[in-house]
C-alpha cells in the first residue's frame, strides 16, 4: 500500500496518461561507495522497468536529500535511518521500499559488557566507563543512548568516562580486555527462537561482538539499514511503479544496477514496525545529532 503522503491524483488527465508524462528524480548520497555512473545506470534502468522518465541526483552531504525532497527537487531518495524516521515523522517523506542484505532488512542496537563482569543491570552501571564507535554512529552511539533516556536513564550519572573508539571492532577491544565496563555495537537479533530473550539477553543471529562471550543490558530496534523514501510531491501511481518495478525484479537489468547502488539483495514493502521503534526515540536523541548515511549499521 502506497502511503497517503504520496498520493496526488490529477483530474485534468487519467493516472495512465499523467503517469507516461512524469518525470522523477531519485536522489542518492555519493559518500558511501556509490558513483555517478552507478546512479545513472540506475536511472535509466527504472525508466525502461517504468515507463517514466527518471534522472538522478547525486549530493555529497546526506542531510541536504531531506532539504532537496521538501523542495521537490528529489521524488525518491536513498535516507539513512534516522533521516527517513523523520522524513515520516514530519511528512516530508513516506517509506516507498526496505533494502535487503544478506537476507536481514534491519538491525538492532545493543549495549554489552563482559560475560565476567559486575555490573548485572542498567543500574548497576553508575561510574561506568563507557566505549562507543563515534558521535554520528546509528547503532554504536545514538540509538541506545535516546533508548537508556527513554528507560529513565542518567547518562551523565551512568557514564563518567565515553571514549570513542572509531569502530565497532575498536569497542568490543576495548570491552573485552577491560579497558572499558561497557560498550555499544550492532546485533542481529535471531528472529526464529521466538522470544528473543535469554538470561544473558537477546539471543543473536551476528553481533558486533563476533563470537566473544558478554552479557547485554539493553536493546532497541529494529531499525532497518536504510530507506528508499517517497516524496509526497510524486503521484501514487508513479510511486507504485517503481515500488513494483523493484520488488519484483523481472528486469535483470534493474536488478543488477539496483545491486550496484544500493548493495541490497532486494528489497521489501515497509509496514509500519519498520520505524515503529526509531520514530518513538527521536525525541531523545542527543542534541544536534548528524547520524550518517550508511549501506551498514556504523
Amino acid at each position: 500500500m502506497i502511503p497517503s503522503t504520496v498520493r496526488r491524483v490529477s483530474h485534468a488527465k487519467r493516472p495512465s496518461e499523467q503517469v507516461r508524462a512524469e518525470r522523477i528524480r531519485v536522489g542518492v548520497t555519493l559518500t558511501n561507495g556509490a558513483t555517478r555512473e552507478q546512479l545513472d545506470g540506475f536511472c535509466r534502468a527504472l525508466a525502461v522497468a517504468t515507463g517514466l522518465e527518471v534522472t538522478g541526483l547525486g549530493l555529497w552531504y546526506y542531510h541536504r536529500l531531506l532539504a532537496a525532497m521538501e523542495v521537490g527537487d528529489i521524488d525518491i531518495a536513498w535516507l539513512p535511518p534516522i533521516l527517513a524516521a523523520q522524513a515520516s515523522s514530519d511528512g516530508r517523506g513516506a517509506p516507498l521500499l526496505i533494502p535487503v542484505r544478506g537476507g536481514v532488512s534491519s538491525y538492532s542496537t545493543a549495549l554489552f559488557v563482559r560475560h565476567e563482569s559486575p555490573f548485572r543491570e542498567l543500574r548497576d552501571l553508575t561510574g561506568a566507563r563507557a566505549a562507543w564507535v563515534d558521535r554520528q554512529s546509528v547503532s554504536g552511539y545514538l540509538l541506545i543512548r535516546a533508548h537508556l533516556r527513554a528507560l529513565g536513564v542518567d547518562l551523565e550519572r551512568t557514564f563518567v568516562d565515553n571514549h570513542f573508539a572509531g569502530t565497532h571492532e575498536a569497542v568490543v577491544d576495548a570491552v573485552i580486555s577491560g579497558r572499558a565496563d561497557v560498550g555499544s555495537t550492532f546485533l542481529y537479533l535471531d528472529e526464529t527462537q521466538g522470544d528473543p530473550s535469554g538470561f544473558d539477553g537477546p539471543r543473536s543471529a551476528r553481533a558486533g561482538w563476533g563470537l566473544s562471550k558478554v552479557r547485554v543490558l539493553a536493546h532497541a530496534g529494529p531499525i532497518p539499514s536504510d530507506v528508499l523514501a517517497a516524496s509526497g510531491r510524486i503521484s501514487g501511481e508513479a510511486a507504485a511503479r517503481v515500488r513494483d518495478a523493484l520488488l519484483r525484479r523481472q528486469h535483470g537489468a534493474l536488478r543488477e544496477a539496483a545491486t550496484a547502488l544500493f548493495g541490497t539483495d532486494t528489497f521489501l514493502a515497509p509496514i509500519p514496525a519498520h520505524l515503529r521503534s526509531l520514530s518513538a526515540l527521536l525525541p531523545r536523541l542527543d542534541e544536534h545529532a548528524q547520524p550518517r548515511s550508511s549501506f551498514w549499521p556504523k
